[in-house]
């Protein structure tokens, strides 16, 4: 996001800063921001630069930023989150998903083999919650209680909320961030600009002295002379800025977008709260179904798959009807959005009747409670109860069944370099956040009708609890070509999974697993294990030697 070309003529204006200068200065954290920046971070810091930083890496870095922030004396008041864009962005965002899904299409005309490298070229491309993944793991941080979604987008919250303080630095990459109104000691810093170790360097920008410079009482006409001819020298769309008809209805469209709106507080407090918990995708559809002027839009995350495939997301598609025709029981149709054939495409959902809704909410609180019953009756380890639960969604929805050794090394997140385990990957992933959308919009209705006592309610709380212990993203979501967890005993998932396919009616196409087989594989658990646990060392004498450091 942004406006091309604003950032090259304000790279002037910039000023460098010590950290005396910003101390006692409240942080107005973008969320989004800073998850896409710390995943730079934690790839850039990475011990193995051909693998994938996970999840967990890329929150760690951000908490590891944050704290570096508080360690010079700069006070983390608000990380602020997306909890929907506006239907003007929709274009935009459109774009966004089409170019990303254009990236994983020409990575698969690069390797049209069955052979699939670690998708590093692909950049953040592979890590589509983010956001959400680093909302979810500062809820768990001492940084809790200055997190939170915010009704619209989080760059207009947080110029809002920099107005707060006198002295505030919004962190953020958005350049349009440096276009809104002020104190005058207020400062915007792009995160690409600020080094917080070995030792800390901070540039960026203050917008009052911007304007003092410029001789403009806002920058927002000049920014508006920007859009209307990017090529205009400087010197002239600064003049132009000047003369700009403030009054005409295309400079008023304009800039509507930089100015703080008020928003109302819902009246439902359980609704509110229950709102601080839901992923962006979630809370806009919420937002959307609230007003009955649209037809509500799910925009689906980007699964890095293998086009020449079905689309992943064909999995979990009962999940999410079910989990949208709860709050929009008035709606006939939704509009979703994913890829088909090689592009990103709309498709019109019909949603549940009432009846409908009932008997689906039924059978899959049955279905989920028999899984979690067979997973406890198995003592299955924590970390595989999520993924085999997946494996049984995933598996009937198949034409082929895929080999039981690669749904093994699936489970376990052990990237086999082929194109197979790439789309299984994403098709596993699209169960998981079919639930994980479930749950959200299951504990916001729940809010909202804690009263109620229609029929429905029974079944809605039982998969409520069902529903409860699914983990976080960074546990759930394993990016093909990052480190994996501690693979499991192959043995053991090689029975269980063997119960899923004989459950599912699906055809085992691999042979018996021989013990010199299994020998072997445990063998290379070992080997790798002993190499994670190197590097593990490696990575931790790397900080160790940041932190002291940092101290000299």
């Amino acid at each position: 996001m942004g406006i091309a070309g604003l950032a090259r003529r304000l790279d002037p204006y910039a000023s460098r800063y010590t950290p005396e200068e910003l101390g006692g200065c409240h942080a107005i954290v973008d969320g989004p921001s800073l998850a896409y920046h710390a995943y730079e971070l934690a790839h850039a810091v990475s011990s193995n630069q051909s693998r994938l930083p996970s999840y967990a890496d890329i929150n760690a870095q951000a908490i590891r930023w944050l704290k570096a922030l508080e360690d010079v004396d700069i006070k983390v008041s608000a990380i602020l989150f997306d909890g929907a864009l506006p239907d003007t962005k929709r274009n935009e965002r459109l774009s966004r998903l089409q170019s990303n899904n254009q990236r994983v299409r020409q990575f698969r005309i690069n390797y049209p083999t069955a052979a699939c490298p670690i998708p590093t070229q692909l950049g953040s491309a592979p890590f589509s919650l983010l956001a959400p993944g680093l909302r979810e793991a500062l809820g768990d941080s001492k940084y809790a209680s200055v997190t939170r979604i915010v009704p619209g987008e989080a760059d207009d919250s947080c110029a809002s909320c920099a107005n707060q303080y006198p002295r505030s630095i919004i962190f953020s990459n958005d350049t349009d961030l440096i276009l809104y109104d002020y104190p005058a000691e207020g400062r915007v810093l792009f995160l690409r600009d600020v080094e917080l170790w070995p030792e800390p360097k901070f540039k960026g920008y203050s917008p009052t002295k911007i304007q003092q410079a410029l001789h403009l009482t806002s920058l927002v006409p000049w920014a508006y002379c920007i859009t209307q001819d990017p090529r205009e020298p400087f010197s002239a769309s600064v003049k132009a800025a000047r003369d700009v008809d403030t009054a005409s209805s295309q400079y008023e469209e304009f800039s509507k977008r930089y100015t703080i709106p008020s928003v109302a507080p819902l009246e439902n407090s359980r609704m509110e709260s229950a709102l601080q918990n839901l992923d962006v995708r979630v809370s806009e559809f919420v937002y959307q179904a609230l007003d009955v002027a649209l037809v509500p839009k799910v925009y689906l995350p980007l699964l890095v798959e293998d086009p020449n495939q079905a689309s992943a997301w064909n999995v979990g598609h009962g999940l999410r009807l079910l989990a949208c025709s709860l709050l929009a029981p008035d709606r006939e149709v939704l509009h979703e959005y994913k890829r088909k054939a090689q592009g990103i495409a709309m498709h019109e959902v019909k949603l549940h009747s009432p009846k409908e809704l009932s008997l689906s909410a039924e059978a899959l609180s049955r279905d989920i409670s028999a899984w979690l019953r067979w997973t406890g009756d198995r003592q299955v380890p924590r970390e595989f109860i999520w993924p085999l639960i997946a494996v049984n969604i995933v598996l009937p929805e198949m034409t082929t069944s895929p080999k039981m050794t690669l749904v093994i090394r699936v489970v376990n997140g052990d990237f086999d370099n082929t194109w197979d385990f790439v789309h299984l990957t994403a098709r596993m992933h699209a169960a998981l956040y079919s639930l994980r959308f479930l749950k959200q919009c299951v504990t916001l209705w729940l809010a909202v009708n804690e009263d109620s006592s229609v029929e429905l309610h029974r079944p809605v709380d039982n998969l409520h609890r069902t529903l409860q212990g699914m983990p976080a993203i960074a546990e759930l979501f394993i990016v093909p070509g990052q480190a994996g967890r501690p693979l499991g005993d192959s043995t053991i998932l090689q029975t269980l999974i063997n119960e899923i396919y004989t459950s599912a009616n699906v055809e085992i196409l691999d042979e018996q697993i021989s013990n010199k087989k299994l020998k072997k594989q445990k063998r290379e658990a070992e080997r790798k294990a002993k190499k994670k646990q190197q590097e593990a060392s490696t990575q931790r004498t790397q900080n160790l030697s940041e932190l002291l450091n940092q101290r000299q």
